[in-house]
């Protein structure tokens, strides 16, 4: 009887302590709110009508947005989880900027809005309704894996009569998209299947497959690999356990037996689990200039148009549909990188053949199914425009630090510019200084 009774009160004890807190919270919400400044769901959309690149700062966790269905889709939306925003918000917005704070509900990010504005971002924007409200009227969101009955980042979508894609994410490598972070593709012939690029790891390709045979039960008897990169060349052992025969480009011999490894080891830390079966295995057979194959009134080219975003890239290309999966000599929706190895000059080269074939679609490596002129907007223009300004600044003398300082406004808005815009810059900066 004793025990009962203190039991009750302590039961009383924590719901009048409950009680409390949550009072407290609630007066704390009404004083915040008074604070910040408030934007509604059709203040948002009005907003990024007419500043497009607005920046918008989640600060929901990764898991959150996995399990609440993904993120608002504008041009240039960050994610800082709540801790660490005090730690990480000057790397995304400047004092004076104007930006959106958002979470799922408006709870969280009142708190992170009142924050900004004590640490003096007089211009943040706190967004009430946030992202379950701008998710019931169905405005346009991403995520971290649209297609979650797979392990492909998004499911197979037509890109004419028996030629299908799987669109990558335009981010870089991460878990929850298992590394599909390029453009997968196959075509079906009467007689059999060719795929493009072998995926990431055995368990993705084994995905992939499973989507391939929902659409046609016919064998697939080549895999041919766009470049030596890792989401190219890693599920490469999955598809020869399938009797398929795997094809590069001869530079890629190379490439695979310097890096191969170190691709590995690199890939296995994003996937871990997701990594399970993934062995580098040596391609079947390697081309030179051209490779064709017949899968059965259905004729498909391997081309390759010398250096490009790699040395051993190549496209594919289909002849009498016009259609080309142009793998990492095109790009869409997302800055291209510039590596190492990378010679900006002879990639140019490479378009003027690239453009003469005078495709109709173009499967770009990373982004969506478009057209020869958007490509050449956020490739071609892109590469031509950086060494431009190069040039004049290694004409008047300049230093990398005014490279730094190149406009750049036309291409922040593309996926991967944080990443990757300063490193092109110096780079492509570093080549012009020994150019011939």
């Amino acid at each position: 009887m004793k025990n009962k009774y203190v039991k009750t009160i302590v039961l009383g004890l924590f719901v009048l302590l409950s009680n409390l807190n949550a009072l407290d919270i609630a007066k704390m919400q009404e004083e915040a709110i008074k604070e910040v400044k408030v934007i509604s769901t059709q203040d948002l959309v009005k907003l990024l009508e007419k500043k497009p690149n607005t920046k918008i700062i989640d600060v929901r966790s990764r898991a959150e947005i996995n399990n609440q269905g993904g993120y608002i889709k504008a041009n240039k939306v960050s994610n800082i989880q709540r801790g660490d925003l005090e730690f990480l918000i000057s790397q995304e917005v400047k004092i004076d900027d104007t930006f959106v704070v958002h979470c799922f509900n408006g709870n969280k990010s009142l708190f992170a809005a009142k924050r900004l504005k004590d640490l003096g971002y007089k211009n943040v924007l706190y967004y009430k309704d946030s992202f379950k409200v701008w998710k019931e009227k169905k405005l346009p969101i991403s995520s971290l894996d649209k297609y979650p009955q797979s392990l492909l980042y998004n499911k197979i979508q037509e890109v004419a009569k028996d030629v299908y894609t799987s669109i990558g994410i335009t981010a870089p490598y991460e878990y929850e998209s298992t590394a599909h972070n390029n453009n997968l593709g196959f075509i079906v012939g009467e007689d059999s299947v060719l795929v493009w690029n072998a995926s990431s790891s055995y368990l993705l390709a084994q995905s992939f497959h499973k989507e391939i045979k929902k659409i046609t039960n016919k064998p697939v008897k080549y895999v041919v690999l766009e470049n030596s990169q890792g989401h190219a060349i890693l599920g490469s052992n999955y598809w020869k356990e399938q009797g398929a025969k795997i094809i590069a480009h001869e530079i890629v011999e190379d490439e695979i037996a310097i890096k191969g490894q170190r691709i590995f080891s690199r890939m296995q830390r994003v996937l871990k689990d997701k990594f399970e079966g993934t062995k580098v295995v040596e391609p079947d057979e390697y081309f030179k200039d051209s490779m064709t194959f017949d899968l059965g009134n259905k004729i498909v080219e391997a081309k390759y148009l010398g250096y490009a975003h790699e040395h051993s890239d190549i496209i594919l290309w289909l002849p009498k549909e016009k259609i080309t999966f142009a793998g990492d000599i095109a790009f869409n929706n997302r800055l291209l990188p510039i590596f190492e190895i990378t010679e900006t000059k002879k990639w140019l080269e490479a378009w003027d053949k690239f453009t003469a074939l005078n495709a109709k679609i173009v499967v770009p490596g990373h982004g969506e199914v478009t057209n020869m002129q958007t490509v050449t907007k956020y490739t071609k223009d892109y590469l031509v425009y950086l060494r431009e300004k190069v040039e004049e600044i290694l004409d008047d003398d300049g230093g990398l630090n005014d490279a730094y300082n190149i406009d750049m406004s036309a291409f922040e808005h593309l996926d991967t510019y944080k990443e990757l815009g300063k490193q092109n810059i110096a780079r492509v900066f570093k080549q012009m200084e020994f150019e011939e």
